[in-house]
């Protein structure tokens, strides 16, 4: 059993073909890629035919059981990220690459706004481009 069955299963997923190899592959990138991404990326590694549900329907079982996450980066498609550490990103407007940003050097919006809200969590992203002066 490979590390990946291994970590699948202690999220609950059941590890399919294509479960693991979609894995795979976003533990393998940095890129944060989108659903489409993912599936040119992989549709050649498994001796069956990967359909386009197959991948949406895979990204979206291993979000909801937290082995990835969904990156929004509006405007565009969601992006998938398999780094689950406390991390910010970055979007390059000119190149559409998205870069991690290590959680420390961002302040942190408070458990609590004025008293009156509980924070269950936020997200965010940054967006700008290369200087290049």
């Amino acid at each position: 059993m490979s590390a990946v069955d291994e970590m699948l299963l202690s999220h609950g997923v059941k590890p399919t073909p294509q479960r693991v190899v979609i894995t795979e592959f976003l533990m393998d990138t940095h890129a944060h890629p989108t659903a489409e991404d993912v599936l040119q990326a992989v549709a050649n590694r498994l001796p069956v035919c990967l359909s386009r549900a197959t991948v949406y329907n895979t990204l979206n079982t291993l979000v909801q059981a937290g082995v990835i996450r969904e990156v929004f980066t509006e405007p565009g498609p969601a992006r998938y990220d398999a780094n689950m550490s406390k991390h910010r990103h970055f979007v390059d407007t000119k190149t559409g690459k998205i870069f991690d940003i290590p959680w420390e050097e961002v302040p942190q919006l408070p458990k609590s706004l004025h008293g009156k809200y509980k924070v269950h969590g936020y997200q965010i992203t940054f967006f700008g481009e290369e200087d290049s002066g």
